[in-house]
């Protein structure tokens, strides 16, 4: 067992691999809950793979990560994963991302037995054509349901004009057709490529004691690994050939996003983490100058938002709002920061980069908050105090770099539905 350590946060992980699985466990004996995550490293952007041995990628129907989350949770019976859990008083859940999936449970008491119960289903799935075809149903209702959204609507018709290739510009649910294409066979072939333990990993927060959490899960953690499967590579950063897409909705108000599409895979996951969400607080949020302006002109109100999205395969970074004086936003934008001296936030850097000291060791005293980043941090082969380090160091010419990289207008994408 290895064991990281930040003594200058008093905190540490402990790791190790049971059957060829990843673990993580931070104890936080000082709290009463815990939080289980079982992340599996196949999301819905894992639409053609293939085996070391074989010549030739496989596409499968797009939405079929979803698919199979939602087929993870039959039972012998309806409901019976939620209501097994509920009786011995656990939270149950799920969802599948661009590029995971994460069953997770929380609970107060009854540890060993909520993780006998995820481990169970993780490691049983079962597959019958009868309950695949009435799930297509369930989930085409899911489907036209996110399609009436009009905010649903805006933000996939960014991603589709903004990605001419790469799988994020499709749906996690798929469509309504591609749904109709899935099959036992492809479920199956999915479940066996990717749920296995060299593809898969743990994240155990809360009151908890690491020993006796290595007991438990040698009961429960199933010898099962895998082949070496390879992900065909889309190209995330190639160039923007269309800047604008509209769709009418019959809105009384408009609903718009401004995206600026990342060119460029990051050298730090970490880092660039850092610098963007410096990038918000500094330029786009509500103590900044150019905010004030835009909001006294009204070009923004309470709707808006911004939010930055980073993986090594695609990125960017978004200004979400309603009303149709958003429609100046672009030029302002672009206008207000081509004249901008960077240099006299220095002040400013060095306060916010406290503040999210701050906010770093604050996060330690949630366990769904420390959960939700290692998650994000494993995924992409980084580690949780590295945070720490990254942001000490990060300086004020790395953010302005980051943003003279970004916010141009060849990468820039506007998508409003009215």
């Amino acid at each position: 067992m290895e064991i990281f350590k930040n003594d200058r946060l008093g905190e540490s992980i402990n790791f190790f691999k049971i059957n060829g699985l990843k673990v993580y466990v931070m104890e936080k004996k000082q709290f009463s809950d815990i939080s289980a995550s079982f992340v599996i490293k196949y999301g819905s952007n894992d639409v053609s793979f293939k085996l070391e041995s074989e010549k030739n990628f496989k596409r499968y129907p797009l939405g079929i990560a979803h698919f199979l989350e939602h087929k993870m949770f039959d039972g012998n019976e309806k409901d019976e994963v939620f209501r097994k859990f509920s009786e011995i008083g656990a939270d149950v859940n799920a969802y599948t991302s661009s590029n995971i999936t994460n069953y997770y449970f929380s609970t107060v008491d009854n540890f060993e037995d909520s993780m006998s119960y995820l481990c169970d289903m993780i490691y049983g799935l079962k597959l019958n054509d009868e309950s695949i075809e009435s799930e297509k149903l369930i989930i085409e209702q899911e489907i036209k349901m996110y399609d009436d959204d009009p905010y649903n609507k805006v933000y996939r018709n960014l991603l589709t004009t903004m990605y001419d290739e790469h799988p994020i510009r499709n749906d996690i649910a798929g469509d309504v057709n591609t749904i109709k294409l899935i099959n036992k066979a492809h479920l199956q072939d999915c479940y066996d490529n990717f749920y296995v333990n060299n593809n898969m990993f743990l994240v155990l927060v809360g009151n908890v004691d690491v020993n006796e959490v290595k007991q438990i899960l040698n009961k429960y953690i199933v010898n099962k690994n895998g082949k070496n499967v390879i992900r065909e590579k889309f190209n995330g950063f190639n160039k923007i050939n269309k800047h604008y897409i509209e769709e009418k909705m019959g809105m009384s108000i408009p609903t718009n996003i401004l995206g600026f599409k990342d060119s460029a895979e990051p050298e730090n996951y970490i880092k660039k983490l850092i610098v963007f969400e410096m990038i918000h607080r500094l330029y786009f949020r509500a103590t900044s100058n150019f905010y004030e302006k835009i909001y006294k002109e009204e070009i923004i109100d309470g709707s808006y938002y911004t939010e930055y999205l980073n993986e090594f395969d695609y990125g960017h970074y978004l200004l979400v709002g309603d009303g149709e004086k958003f429609k100046k936003l672009p030029e302002m934008l672009l206008d207000y920061y081509s004249k901008y001296d960077f240099s006299k936030d220095k002040v400013a850097f060095e306060r916010i980069k406290k503040a999210m000291y701050g906010n770093y060791v604050n996060m330690f005293n949630s366990v769904d908050n420390i959960s939700h980043l290692m998650i994000k941090l494993i995924k992409n082969n980084a580690k949780l105090f590295d945070y720490f380090d990254e942001l000490k160091n990060v300086t004020l010419d790395d953010v302005v770099y980051e943003f003279k990289n970004i916010f141009k207008e060849s990468n820039m994408v506007y998508s409003k539905v009215f």
